[in-house]
């Protein structure tokens, strides 16, 4: 069975987007079967993956969240398009603001995307959830449909209160799920760095050594770059964009280090299922 991740952080422009559509290109680079979803009313991962849906089309997204409040059967590939750069992506419209209202008023409102994701969860090696900047009820059925979580987080102080707003809710959503663990946080991401600056290093060594002992830090960080917003603006991902840039080399060692912590966390669990 697959895994569910979600891209999450109360605060906007973190490049949460740009993480998930790099990460899920690069890990289908690697050979791994995966599905992007955007559950953002602004559709910035379906418009920087190129997707440009018809003015009445409310995007797959729309059509999930549709069948599962109204409790309906999925049929068979609802909502999935098959993305030329090897991934599935379920894309998102400005439409889906409707469904803010709607999920609101839901029977198991928090609950709504985890049903549909869990009848295809295995037929995909991961699952990645791009979310909207907030908490609101679509990061609360990202939270509850997750396994873990990566969090991509600027190295300056305002972000610091957003991480630990997000923390809070974290410790809420264990609790409910009954698992008390999940989801788990894979990795925070350091993003948009400023790596020839003292306050950017000095940032990133304060809450390394701060928050280290609670929750774990990606080794790589992805430094400020111009073919990035180049990348997502031209509808493609920082390897198909610019292949040979910085950039990339940067996402490159970043989805690296995921297979790597990936592989760790795998084994472990095996060797705690082989002492039971």
């Amino acid at each position: 069975m697959g895994k569910v991740i979600a891209c999450v952080n109360e605060k906007g422009g973190v490049a949460k987007t740009t993480t998930t559509k790099n990460l899920a290109v690069g890990l289908a680079l690697k050979g791994k079967k995966v599905l992007a979803i955007d559950i953002d009313p602004s559709a910035n991962l379906t418009k920087s993956l190129g997707v440009r849906l018809p003015d009445n089309e409310p995007g797959g997204i729309c059509d999930i969240m549709e069948k599962s409040i109204e409790i309906d059967d999925f049929e068979e590939g609802l909502g999935i398009y098959h993305h030329e750069e090897g991934i599935d992506l379920i894309t998102s419209s400005n439409s889906l603001h409707v469904y803010e209202n709607k999920l609101n008023e839901a029977f198991q409102r928090e609950i709504v995307l985890r049903r549909y994701v869990m009848t295809i969860k295995d037929k995909y090696d991961y699952i990645l959830i791009d979310c909207p900047a907030g908490l609101g009820i679509f990061v609360s059925n990202a939270l509850f449909c997750a396994d873990s979580l990566i969090i991509p987080l600027e190295a300056k102080p305002l972000g610091v209160e957003a991480m630990q707003n997000l923390f809070l809710r974290l410790n809420v959503v264990r609790k409910l799920n009954g698992t008390k663990t999940k989801p788990s946080v894979t990795g925070i991401l350091f993003t948009a760095v400023r790596p020839n600056t003292i306050n950017d290093v000095k940032i990133m060594e304060q809450l390394r050594t701060s928050y280290s002992k609670s929750v774990p830090f990606f080794d790589t960080y992805i430094p400020m770059g111009t073919k990035i917003p180049e990348s997502d603006a031209a509808g493609e991902s920082i390897y198909k964009y610019a292949k040979s840039s910085i950039s990339s080399l940067n996402y490159e060692d970043f989805v690296d280090e995921f297979l790597r912590l990936e592989e760790t966390d795998n084994n472990s669990e095996g060797e705690n299922h082989a002492e039971e």
